[in-house]
């Protein structure tokens, strides 16, 4: 039987998020305020059944990956498919923030091959777990997998991806740009896991 639900985590605040460093495959470690959050998630995800965490292999989601698989007494998988967007080497350890799709410039990869990546760990997590899954990565990628499976590229069929519960609160940040910053979330929603 092939996975359920795939919980996706991004990994805790560092001091590079907090100092707008492109923190790349550089080791940076997660701050106080980096583990409450992954506490906060592990604590929230702590009654439901998960038979596995998924973890890039950089070291900020692998720590945030053992603080949610601490409650399920799991040890933790690494997919190479789910590390960080490749940064060209002279952007690593530098201030400023750079996302794939605003300055593809800055990496090695291209938004295609990010998305080609981020479908195969999809599709790895599918066929090794049976039930549900956590996975720890980072936030283009996090993008990248999201896109994947709100553009409909999971099978050929017509069907909507987001689909709102009855009572569901959903938030937009407009400030800057738009962005989904919670979608469908109800009073029942960890019922069905």
């Amino acid at each position: 039987m092939p996975a359920e639900y795939l919980f996706i985590v991004r990994h805790g605040e560092t001091k590079a998020n907090e100092k707008g460093i492109e923190a790349g495959s550089l080791d940076y470690p997660l701050t106080k305020r980096g583990i409450k959050g992954a506490e906060f998630i592990a604590k929230n995800l702590s009654k439901i059944k998960v038979n596995a965490v998924y973890s890039s292999p950089i070291f900020r989601a692998c720590e945030t990956a053992k603080i949610l698989a601490k409650p399920h007494t799991l040890k933790i998988k690494t997919l190479e498919e789910l590390t960080e967007a490749k940064l060209k080497p002279e952007f690593i350890g530098k201030e400023g923030r750079h996302h794939i799709l605003t300055t593809p410039e800055a990496y090695s990869e291209t938004n295609k091959e990010l998305l080609d990546r981020t479908k195969k760990a999809i599709d790895i997590i599918i066929k090794e777990v049976d039930g549900n899954a956590i996975v720890v990565s980072h936030g283009d990628v996090i993008n990248a997998m999201l896109e994947y499976v709100v553009e409909r590229r999971v099978n050929a069929e017509k069907y909507y991806v987001l689909d709102t519960d009855p009572a569901a609160l959903s938030i937009l940040k407009i400030k800057e740009r738009p962005i989904l910053i919670l979608y469908n979330f109800h009073r029942k929603m960890f019922a069905e896991y």
